[in-house]
């Protein structure tokens, strides 16, 4: 087995060497440079992470201007699609996922997103599988976790209107958290939960890791977690501004039915992924206070629906009025 793996590094640095070459033909010293600097940051060798000049040299193409971010991501994805080798693949995502979070929030023209939302899926890899052996095939299933979840990261920042990237990754502070809040406020409730509802679905992407967690100590593996783990962050800070605003106390008493179920259905999926984020992240840290919001709320939400105390809301009138009560028997005589 050793010496297949000799061989396989051997042919993998003469594939490299011939990339190499071929994008030195180009007639374009641009396209020529860009080329090789995608190559040299997604080398087969091993499953050594990149070096960081390496990843230096691509996230400066891939911030840079509209023609040369496109160019490197074009050809960053068409590496990606082209090999059969999980490490390849995974340096490849590795640095997409750099642009990705690097770049400014509100930028909306880079060119990843147009790939993302024109109907390519450039990062559909649901059957990519490196079969050169058992452990090959355990880092395949790191690829199309990874592939996954960065995809479900560029929905949820279509469905925000904004790019989860790095300015956001820090903890969320008592000043950003306001700043948000007030924005929350001024969303509509079926906004926020439209919301809310994308950014759980990220949260359980994230969490449906591979079952092979002992390769987090291979050094490409622990740089992939690491990028993962400020998704995470960003994530949760946006989380926790909606759960905020649709629990509380002006919010919660005017949502409808259907909203308290999503609500609450929402909320049991957050709680459903928190075991398995921990081990991933090997942290159980709750700094943003989100495992003690989400009980706090569903304990609230489960209160409005039995239609006790907590269930009364304010009609024009100025009148409050228990939930069972908040339509009028006419209304429900014409449904009947």
């Amino acid at each position: 087995m050793g010496q297949r793996k000799k061989l396989r590094d051997i042919v993998g640095a003469v594939k490299d060497r011939g990339s190499l070459f071929k994008a030195s033909l180009s007639a374009k010293p641009a396209v020529s440079a860009t080329r090789a600097t995608v190559v040299r940051a997604t080398t087969h060798k091993s499953a050594a992470a990149p070096a960081e000049h390496r990843v230096a040299a691509v996230l400066s193409l891939g911030l840079g201007s509209g023609i040369t971010a496109s160019a490197c991501i074009w050809y960053l994805t068409a590496r990606l699609h082209r090999t059969r080798n999980a490490f390849v693949a995974l340096k490849c995502l590795f640095a997409l996922h750099g642009i990705m979070i690097h770049r400014s929030p509100h930028d909306q023209n880079l060119r990843l997103y147009s790939f993302a939302f024109e109907g390519k899926n450039f990062l559909n890899l649901c059957k990519f599988n490196d079969d050169f052996d058992e452990e090959a095939k355990e880092y395949s299933s790191w690829v199309r976790w990874y592939a996954a979840t960065l995809e479900q990261s560029l929905i949820a920042s279509h469905a925000l209107g904004y790019v989860l990237s790095s300015s956001s990754s820090s903890p969320c502070s008592q000043a950003k958290r306001e700043y948000k809040r007030e924005r929350m406020r001024a969303a509509t409730s079926s906004d926020l939960m439209r919301e809310l509802e994308v950014l759980v679905s990220s949260l359980e992407q994230v969490s449906d890791v591979p079952g092979s967690l002992h390769l987090r100590k291979n050094d490409l593996v622990y740089e992939v977690v690491r990028s993962v783990c400020q998704d995470y962050r960003m994530i949760r800070c946006e989380v926790c501004s909606r759960v905020e605003e649709l629990g509380s106390e002006e919010r919660s008493g005017s949502l409808s039915f259907g909203h308290l179920t999503r609500l609450l259905s929402a909320l049991e999926r957050i709680e459903g992924c928190r075991e398995r984020l921990a081990s991933l992240f090997v942290n159980k840290a709750n700094a943003d206070g989100l495992w003690d919001l989400i009980p706090r709320t569903k304990e609230k939400v489960l209160g409005l629906m039995r239609g006790g105390d907590q269930s009364s809301t304010v009609v024009p009138g100025g009148a409050w009025l228990p939930w069972r009560d908040r339509f009028s028997f006419n209304a429900l005589t014409t449904v009947l």
